[in-house]
């Protein structure tokens, strides 16, 4: 097998970070400061307890929010660094030939109870993680030794050029956030995410299950930390959310509808942010059935051109989302541009009636991702001017997400999913939880055995100009025949208050792989 340089890898498999030419090295940290005040966050579902285990990791960008606040990895993706920001390592090296990984952890580390963070917790939690990526992780890694008291090594069974990515992206994986082995160990699984324990910028003080998150500053994180307390609550009702952010119940509120939108601008006290994040689409469960009428490429294609993309940017984002037409975000590696898409009604119901349906016909639900039932609504809406009917099907997250990934025997009937994702570092990331079969979010609903055997290949690759080919040839299948139908890139309209200390609202949302927060330490309240 070719030997793989490091000036091969950073041109050709696109690592995008210049430090791999060389070992990272940690740098001093800003002077302390005295965290003060409080901040408060309106998270906009239901809280699920998992999320605050990065073992069970689902390959969505939820999880990122919350494990960024309690726990603390490796390397991750902070502000501008996509994924190799120096974090609980001071020293990262990844091998010319991309088959091993060393990391050296930063000097006296703690865990929220005081005690220490050592290699054998990373080896640990790398070794029980099992959420996504597990897989392909366990069957990459040959062995992790732990050289001395602050040093760990990774040796892989072929060059593994995708595993800093991995490793290094919140809203990807979570095999590189450490958890205290001993700890969890002793309380369980169940215990763990009851009271979990990390060594994040902050601990968690009170858990009110589902509805609410209280924090309070780790004194002894490695970096200045500014407000003492953070609180998450749950307000799944936008308007709710609205109100606590007038009120000055909260700070930060996430996913602003459309019609809140002008009451947001109009007031000269907060400030929108809207965030260009995510893709959302169309899904098919079980198209593969003959009896499904989705089975026909025709009716899926027809479904793309009933669907007015700008019109739901401009109602649900004010026009501040991207109408693109990939699935899979522009801004990760192997992205595919593809043109927008086309919004023709008779050219709709002419293939639906070449398929065997001049009058339309009747399906079973439309399951929007909670909580954008308005763009579900829309979508109906528009579905019924060719006569394609259903009716809305509102869930709660913790449900949806646990029925995507329990697959087609918790979708009876006939279903169309309208699903969004913001997932960082590689378009892989996107396919393996959403698209594979047994993927973490797609469970047994789109099973492409043609497609998963080329991705197979991709993962075992370890030559760029093929892994690229093989990820251009997916992403084309994928969208020629409709197995999904991109709607557009929304804009997460969040909004924040007066207290906060920014000059602009990317000064809070400043991490540019995820639609949130964080980093939560850098945040700032005025004096």
């Amino acid at each position: 097998m070719a030997r793989l340089t490091r000036r091969r890898v950073l041109e050709t498999a696109a690592f995008g970070a210049a430090a791999l030419a060389m070992p990272f090295a940690g740098g001093a940290r800003a002077a302390a400061v005295t965290p003060k005040g409080k901040l408060t966050l309106a998270w906009h579902t239901n809280i699920a307890p998992r999320w605050l285990d990065p073992g069970q990791h689902d390959g969505s960008a939820t999880p990122d929010n919350f494990i960024t606040v309690l726990h603390d990895a490796l390397i991750k993706n902070h502000k501008d660094k996509l994924y190799d920001h120096l974090a609980l390592a001071e020293h990262f090296d990844f091998a010319e030939d991309a088959r091993s990984a060393t990391f050296r952890l930063r000097p006296n580390l703690r865990f929220h109870d005081g005690s220490p963070v050592t290699p054998a917790d990373v080896k640990w939690s790398y070794e029980h993680y099992h959420g996504a990526w597990a897989a392909v992780l366990k069957e990459a890694t040959e062995r992790i030794t732990i050289a001395d008291e602050r040093t760990i090594r990774f040796d892989f069974k072929a060059p593994f050029l995708d595993f800093p990515r991995l490793l290094g992206t919140a809203n990807v994986c979570g095999a590189g956030w450490v958890v205290p082995a001993k700890y969890f160990e002793k309380v369980g699984a169940d215990g763990f995410v009851a009271k979990p324990m990390g060594a994040g910028p902050y601990k968690l003080v009170n858990h009110e299950p589902g509805t609410r998150l209280d924090f309070e500053a780790f004194e002894g994180y490695y970096a200045p930390i500014h407000i003492k307390q953070l609180s998450i609550v749950s307000a799944p009702d936008a308007a709710t959310r609205v109100a606590m952010l007038e009120r000055g119940e909260a700070d930060i509120v996430y996913a602003v509808p459309g019609e809140l939108v002008p009451r947001i601008k109009n007031n000269p006290k907060v400030t929108l942010a809207p965030v260009v994040s995510g893709n959302f689409w169309l899904r098919f469960p079980g198209f593969q059935d003959p009896k499904n009428p989705f089975h026909d490429k025709r009716v899926r294609e027809a479904v793309s051109l009933a669907i007015d993309r700008d019109a739901i940017n401009d109602a649900e984002c004010a026009g501040l989302g991207v109408v693109d037409g990939n699935w899979i975000n522009d801004d990760v590696e192997y992205a595919l541009p593809w043109p927008k898409w086309e919004h023709n009604l008779a050219k709709a119901r002419k293939l639906l009636a070449e398929a065997g349906h001049p009058n339309g016909f009747a399906f079973d639900w439309l399951t929007p991702a909670p909580p954008y039932f308005s763009r579900g609504e829309r979508v109906l809406s528009q579905l019924q001017a060719v006569g394609i009917r259903g009716k809305l099907q509102t869930l709660e997250r913790g449900v949806y997400n646990k029925r995507r990934q329990t697959g087609m025997k918790e979708w009876p009937g006939i279903n169309i999913i309208f699903e969004g994702a913001r997932i960082g570092a590689s378009w892989a990331n996107w396919y393996e939880s959403l698209f594979k079969c047994g993927g973490r979010l797609a469970g047994d609903m789109m099973c492409v055995k043609n497609l998963d055997a080329k991705f197979d290949r991709y993962t075992q690759s370890d030559k760029p100009a093929e892994r690229e080919k093989l990820a251009a040839e997916i992403q084309r299948e994928i969208l020629e025949n409709y197995y999904f139908v991109p709607v557009f890139r929304h804009a997460f309209m969040n909004a924040i208050g007066p207290r906060i200390d920014a000059k602009r609202w990317q000064d809070v949302f400043s991490t540019v792989t995820t639609g949130y927060a964080y980093p939560w330490e850098e945040i700032r309240l005025k004096a």
